[in-house]
């Protein structure tokens, strides 16, 4: 029996529609009837205003996804709700009320997870995989650039790693504050001197290593000016086709810095004997109960509305942590 679904395409810049289409379970798929659908606010913003690159392919761990990534295009890969036989599901799908995948792309979740939280569930692997790239150690400083989810999340677990102190760094009054409530220190950059005040909370040695969430290639320049000797930055931001100036004409030579991308499509080869994706989704699944990151939602719009959700991220992202769309 076919159904009438409805999904969200991005059709050019700065312009969404939705689209309705017929589905019908396949051999060995299973029919998902969505609940809630996360937007990832800094990779959809990319196609949002066009900023990704031109014939750029899918990744391919998500098989949902279009093969090339280009206008008209059905994009999103945060999808949580009912398995035809009832089951409470997350799957890596576009925005799309009723959809059918193999049964094997389903990621079936505990009874006592809550839609809200488990929305999260691909920006906690996400924050768990950059927590395991940056691997740091006992009694060391963080410095976390960007407080959006991905930052919230990965200072968050950073909090509960233990004997590790973590400095945030957000321009958003709104996420400093949600910062502070992980007991991190969080810095406004409008305030001026932000890399002396770094400096100062570290006793002039500089921060152990950083991670950069921020999309931004200042943030990536005020890591590698804060890092202390042989130190680490993991740059976990997609910044399309956007280019990214540094300076590595002073630190980032002296002191022999080394930069590193965090990406969650793989697991880190020194782990890759013992982790796989099933390992890290369960880990990731489980934190979800710890933290419960329902309370980050800023706000939820129904798909037909999905154009003012997208159009306030990119007029008033201050007014945002993170918004949800439901069917």
């Amino acid at each position: 029996m076919h159904r009438k679904a409805r999904a969200l395409w991005f059709v050019s810049p700065k312009k969404v529609e939705i689209r309705e289409e017929q589905v019908e379970p396949g051999s060995g798929e299973v029919l998902v009837y969505s609940r809630l659908m996360g937007i990832s606010h800094g990779t959809e913003m990319l196609f949002y205003r066009g900023t990704f690159p031109e014939q750029l392919r899918a990744d391919e761990t998500l098989p949902s996804l279009s093969d090339h990534l280009g206008y008209p295009l059905k994009y999103g890969y945060i999808n949580v709700g009912n398995a035809d036989n009832g089951r409470r599901v997350f799957v890596f799908y576009p925005h799309q009320d009723i959809f059918t995948v193999p049964h094997g792309e389903l990621v079936v979740l505990p009874d006592d997870l809550s839609f809200e939280d488990a929305v999260f569930l691909a920006h906690m692997e996400t924050a768990v995989s950059i927590v395991q790239d940056l691997n740091p150690v006992f009694g060391e400083t963080v410095l976390v650039l960007g407080q959006g989810t991905v930052g919230l999340l990965t200072a968050g677990l950073l909090n509960l790693y233990g004997g590790i102190r973590v400095i945030t760094v957000d321009p958003i009054p709104l996420r400093r504050k949600a910062s502070e409530g992980l007991g991190c220190t969080a810095l406004d950059p409008g305030d001026g001197a932000l890399r002396d005040r770094v400096l100062e909370r570290t006793g002039g040695l500089g921060v152990d290593c950083a991670v950069n969430v921020s999309g931004s290639s200042g943030a990536l320049q005020l890591a590698i000016d804060t890092l202390c000797f042989e130190g680490t930055v993991v740059e976990a931001s997609w910044y399309g086709s956007r280019p990214v100036n540094v300076n590595f004409g002073a630190a980032f030579h002296r002191n022999r810095l080394k930069i590193r991308s965090s990406q969650v499509s793989h697991i880190a080869a020194r782990m890759s004997g013992r982790w796989d994706k099933k390992r890290r989704i369960e880990l990731a699944i489980h934190m979800l109960g710890v933290v419960k990151p329902s309370k980050y939602i800023s706000g939820t719009y129904s798909l037909s509305e999905a154009a003012r959700a997208f159009r306030l991220l990119d007029e008033h992202p201050e007014r945002t942590v993170q918004l949800v769309l439901k069917p």
